[in-house]
């Protein structure tokens, strides 16, 4: 047989592919599947949801306090190796009022090693000396430092994880994390995971071609590389090879559609609705706010857990 063929085809293809092939030898064993996914999900242990009490009827007509979703934050380690979650400024504070208070009644969602999770609550953080939320007055971003259970499950994303705005590229994929319309299990809540691309990169915005919804704001978006490389030295590629943060979700762009009376040809009702593209808070936003004073005084200041 002529092989001459054979080896201008594998060539073209790896010109295609633009990736470098090398050949050897592999047992029949090696090449058992024992995975579904390339994603690495450690990064779910990193993700929180944020919740408010408020006030829901019951059905025998009274009241009660009950914990409610209302967005997601995930962990990060500051330089001094202190916890910080991270969300949405409007997840936490009305953004309307001028002061920047954050909301009352605050919770935070914490998975354990063993068990239900359990409920953080913020005013008890203050009053262990973790200090109030940190709110950016440039970006839709938000910080507040933690403390937690010993039995508690999470892990926390280290700065190295970060990738900056200028490193992105149009048509990347992306990986959204969190708690959109606030499905999460009380005793186990995992976020949920939707695949988007980044939509437009430059220095005025960032979005994400993805469909997030209530409950996503503030939760934290990746760049997932399109061939993970298990196994260095039989194939390389250009492209990142590890997922890493590149923002969070701030709000979707909707779009907007009006119906005119055909009596009056005035318009009588807007209908909204979402366009599948979502606002993003770079990484930056989220170090500039780590890097500010009143931020990094309160990392000197806390003790460690």
């Amino acid at each position: 047989m002529n092989r001459l063929p054979l080896l201008g085809l594998i060539g073209l293809c790896s010109l295609i592919m633009n990736v470098d092939l090398h050949f050897h030898t592999v047992w029949a064993d090696e090449l058992t599947p024992s995975r579904t996914s390339m994603f690495n999900e450690q990064w779910l242990d990193t993700v929180v949801s944020i919740e408010q009490l408020a006030q829901q009827k019951q059905p025998d007509g009274t009241t009660k306090m009950v914990p409610t979703p209302i967005g997601t934050g995930f962990m990060v380690q500051t330089k001094n190796k202190h916890v910080v979650l991270i969300t949405a400024k409007h997840v936490v504070s009305d953004i309307v009022d001028s002061k920047q208070q954050a909301r009352r009644n605050l919770l935070y969602r914490i998975n354990q090693q063993e068990g239900s999770a359990y409920l953080l609550e913020d005013l008890q953080l203050e009053e262990k000396g973790r200090g109030k939320w940190f709110l950016s007055a440039t970006h839709d971003v938000a910080c507040r430092f933690l403390e937690w259970k010993e039995t508690s499950k999470f892990r926390t994303m280290t700065l190295d994880k970060f990738l900056p705005r200028a490193k992105l590229q149009t048509g990347a994929n992306l990986l959204v994390l969190g708690f959109p319309l606030g499905l999460r299990s009380e005793e186990h809540p995992n976020a949920i995971a939707r695949k988007g691309m980044v939509a437009l990169a430059d220095t005025d915005d960032l979005l994400a071609d993805a469909f997030v919804f209530p409950g996503n704001s503030g939760g934290p978006i990746l760049y997932v590389p399109p061939i993970k490389i298990v196994e260095k030295g039989l194939i390389t590629s250009p492209f990142i090879n590890e997922e890493h943060l590149v923002g969070l979700v701030s709000m979707f762009i909707s779009y907007n559609e009006t119906a005119v009376s055909m009596q009056t040809k005035r318009p009588r009702v807007i209908f909204e609705e979402n366009s599948g593209l979502a606002k993003v808070v770079p990484v930056d936003a989220i170090v500039d706010l780590l890097n500010r004073d009143d931020v990094t005084k309160q990392d000197s200041l806390t003790e460690s857990k």
